[in-house]
C-alpha cells in the first residue's frame, strides 16, 4: 500500500468517528445535529471523488504520458467545478431547509449554516493532520 493510500484510508475512519461524536453531543444538547452531519458526509463525498479524480488522473498519464488525448488540465478544471458544485447545491438546499424554521429565522439559519460548514471542514483539517503525520522527511545533503 502507497503512502497515498494510506492517508485516504486513515481519513475516513478518522473523520467518521468525529463526526459521529459531535453528532450524537449535538443531538444530546439539542442542536440542528442533521446539518453537522450532512456537511461531514458532504465532506467525505468531496473527498471520495477527488480520491477518484486522482486515480483516474493516475492511469490516464500511464495509459497517454504525452497528453495527446487526455488533457488532465481540463479533467482537474472540471472535476473541481463537480466537487465545487455538489458543495453549492448542498449548501443551497441547507439555506433553504434552515430558513423554514418558525424561531428567529435570521439567528437560526446562521446557525444552521455555520454548523453545516464545520461538518464539512472537518474533513479538511482530518486530512491536512494526517498529511502532516505523514509527511516525508527531507535530508540534507
Amino acid at each position: 500500500m502507497t503512502r497515498d493510500q494510506k492517508i485516504n484510508f486513515l481519513v475516513v475512519p478518522i473523520t467518521l468517528a468525529i463526526v459521529g461524536i459531535v453528532t450524537l453531543v449535538l443531538f444530546l444538547c439539542k442542536q440542528d445535529w442533521k446539518y453537522y452531519l450532512i456537511g461531514g458526509m458532504l465532506g467525505l463525498m468531496c473527498h471520495g471523488l477527488m480520491v477518484k479524480q486522482n486515480a483516474r488522473m493516475m492511469r490516464m498519464t500511464k495509459l497517454d504520458p504525452t497528453n495527446t488525448v487526455f488533457n488532465p488540465k481540463k479533467s482537474t478544471i472540471l472535476w473541481y467545478l463537480l466537487r465545487f458544485g455538489l458543495v453549492l447545491v448542498v449548501f443551497v438546499v441547507l439555506g433553504f431547509l434552515a430558513k423554514d424554521k418558525p424561531r428567529e429565522p435570521i439567528n437560526e439559519f446562521v446557525i444552521s449554516m455555520l454548523i453545516a460548514l464545520g461538518g464539512y471542514i472537518t474533513l479538511k483539517i482530518v486530512f491536512l493532520i494526517i498529511l502532516l503525520c505523514f509527511r516525508e522527511k527531507v535530508v540534507k545533503e
